[in-house]
């Protein structure tokens, strides 16, 4: 076994002991005591976070952080890599931000310089640019970690009616128009409601007995939500050629565009009561190229907001 394969198998096997003495590692790789003493030492260099104590009892330990070995990519999926990062960095939030932010820099230091050139040159051609309504939420990573373990949290939650304490066990989270959402069963209203991760204030873990919850993953939650949502309207509206052009360029609308041979076309969809302004806000955005059909009172919403536009500029 090469020296280079010796040190991969053995960064895999500590990994996997998490304790263990050198001896032991000696007798196993077949090798001197000193020998794997040096190899220990160049996994350590190299980065596996190694700790050791003397004595009877004494011996390696990996530290909570483990090391995986290499991983052999072709340039073209380094690349791929570099920039599947490089998507999030105009999100506000992430969970796991600082280990992803190291993760890019780690990536680019280690390419051959060819594929650095490459990337170099591409970054100035590619951007993943959504930048709308980027919030900052300081507990994600805790709320990824209670909703893996389904374990519930005691948080600071700053609704409509002022900041609350509430203890909640969440689902999991998404991302969506620059916000964090977190569907999770909360203990005072004794019911899955949707929380904005941006809006939790304080967060810490809980003893409190945990719930068994209908939903294996977050996708289970956000189909099941888009299917049973209460009070649904019927939203309709009249597209010129601009209009569907805005509207195919919008990720909550361009599934429900139907095209004319002409190039107009319409928007039919059922929405939830709940996110009329949303919809009616989004259409706004079109100019005269679109016009809300029904439901009135969406009509209605539209003409004041013109009305206010008109009051503003006399």
């Amino acid at each position: 076994m090469s020296k280079t394969q010796r040190l991969i198998e053995l960064m895999m096997t500590v990994n996997a002991k998490r304790k263990f003495k050198a001896r032991e590692l000696a007798e196993e790789f077949g090798v001197s005591y000193r020998t794997i003493l040096r190899d220990l030492d160049e996994l350590s260099a190299l980065g596996v976070p190694l700790y050791s104590e003397v004595g009877a009892d004494g011996g390696y330990f990996v530290l909570n952080e483990r090391m995986l070995p290499p991983v052999v990519l072709k340039e073209s999926e380094a690349v791929a890599l570099y920039f599947a990062f490089q998507s999030l960095q105009f999100i506000g939030s992430l969970p796991f931000e600082t280990e992803t932010s190291y993760v890019l820099k780690k990536l680019y230091q280690y390419l051959p310089q060819e594929a650095k050139k490459r990337i170099d040159s591409m970054k100035d051609r590619v951007v993943f640019w959504h930048p709308s309504r980027v919030q900052s939420a300081n507990y994600l990573e805790l709320i990824v970690h209670a909703a893996v373990d389904q374990s519930a949290l005691k948080i600071e939650y700053d609704s409509q009616s002022g900041v609350g304490e509430r203890v909640i066990q969440p689902i999991g989270l998404y991302s969506h128009n620059g916000f964090w959402y977190c569907p999770a069963y909360c203990f005072l209203r004794q019911e899955v409601r949707l929380f904005r991760a941006d809006r939790i204030k304080k967060a810490a873990g809980t003893d409190e007995e945990k719930q068994s919850l209908p939903y294996s993953s977050i996708m289970d939650w956000l189909l099941y939500s888009e299917a049973c949502s209460t009070g649904p309207i019927h939203f309709l509206v009249e597209l010129t050629k601009e209009g569907v052009r805005r509207a195919m360029s919008e990720v909550d609308l361009d599934r429900h565009v139907e095209r004319r041979e002409d190039g107009t076309g319409f928007l039919q969809l059922e929405i939830p009561r709940s996110e009329l302004t949303y919809f009616v806000d989004l259409i706004w955005n079109f100019g005269s190229g679109a016009k809300i059909i029904e439901p009135q009172e969406a009509i209605i919403y539209m003409k004041d907001k013109i009305k206010k536009m008109d009051v503003l500029y006399h």
